[in-house]
């Protein structure tokens, strides 16, 4: 059975049309008959399996409601893709052993296949979704496993500390999103010192280094709920929620960054590469 999608909303206008309101804040107008309207609204909004009403057995009804679904504001058969649900839960790797990593296991609903501890590239083979809980930025660990999920089209978040802050994908998903390759040559082609920028990474790849500021348990599960959302809604529609977005944490002030993150041309992401590694 169709049912109106998360966050929209079909309803009359003051100026006798009808209205259909987007999660994002979008409007559109909806004319036709008032019967017809009102019988839509009463089909998408409730929650139980009764009969249709026969006006939407009707060639006007059926258009209708392909409309709405081509709009993405209703779930089942109408709803396209944006209402498309997997059958089963996904199969998700977690790596690491600290706070954000033992929380999104905690928040994965029941269903879900969990596996746990180093990634490498049989866990990203066994995988629908892996994700990586950092503490300082492993970058040449996540290179690799930026490899790995490319070559096995698998898909992979990852969160990390920067600073006081804490740094949330873009959750990758091959040739659908941006790679953790096209963010760090972006971040390094922003750079006022990229080489700077290159060693600290280097830097941080190695083992003697001050602990990790670890935000408290409430900020905690606010950083695993945000990655363990993604992967959700990646299994339920294909896309994460965040797509080819940064999220930047501060959880001392409460704030949210959101940086968005594009796609690099292939010779401009080949010199970041080579110019992270040194080859």
């Amino acid at each position: 059975m169709d049912r109106v999608a998360p966050g929209h909303h079909l309803y009359p206008g003051p100026d006798g049309s009808w209205r259909h309101s987007t999660p994002d804040g979008r409007f559109t107008r909806i004319r036709g008959p008032q019967e017809l309207l009102t019988a839509a609204q009463r089909f998408v909004h409730r929650a139980d399996e009764g009969p249709v009403d026969p006006l939407l057995d009707s060639e006007h009804g059926q258009a209708l409601l392909a409309a709405l679904g081509g709009r993405g504001a209703l779930v089942g058969e109408a709803g396209g893709a944006q209402g498309r649900s997997v059958q089963g839960g996904p199969s998700v790797h977690v790596e690491g052993d600290n706070p954000v990593a033992h929380a999104v296991v905690a928040l994965l609903p029941a269903g879900t296949r969990i596996a746990t501890g180093p990634v490498d590239e049989d866990a990203v083979r066994a995988a629908d979704v892996v994700v990586c809980c950092a503490g300082w930025l492993p970058d040449a660990h996540w290179r690799r496993v930026d490899a790995w999920c490319a070559s096995h089209s698998t898909a992979w978040h990852r969160c990390h500390a920067e600073g006081l802050r804490f740094v949330l994908g873009p959750m990758s998903v091959p040739g659908v999103t941006v790679s953790y390759g096209d963010t760090r040559g972006r971040l390094l082609a922003a750079a006022d010192l990229p080489d700077e920028l290159a060693a600290h990474w280097a830097y941080l790849d190695g083992d003697t280094l001050p602990p990790v500021p670890w935000p408290t348990p409430a900020a905690t599960a606010v950083l695993a709920g945000l990655l363990v959302a993604d992967v959700l809604r990646l299994h339920e529609t294909g896309t994460p929620a965040g797509s080819d977005v940064q999220l930047v944490v501060d959880a001392a002030t409460a704030t949210v960054e959101r940086h968005r993150v594009l796609p690099l041309p292939v010779t401009a992401h080949a010199e970041a590469v080579h110019a992270g590694t040194g080859r």
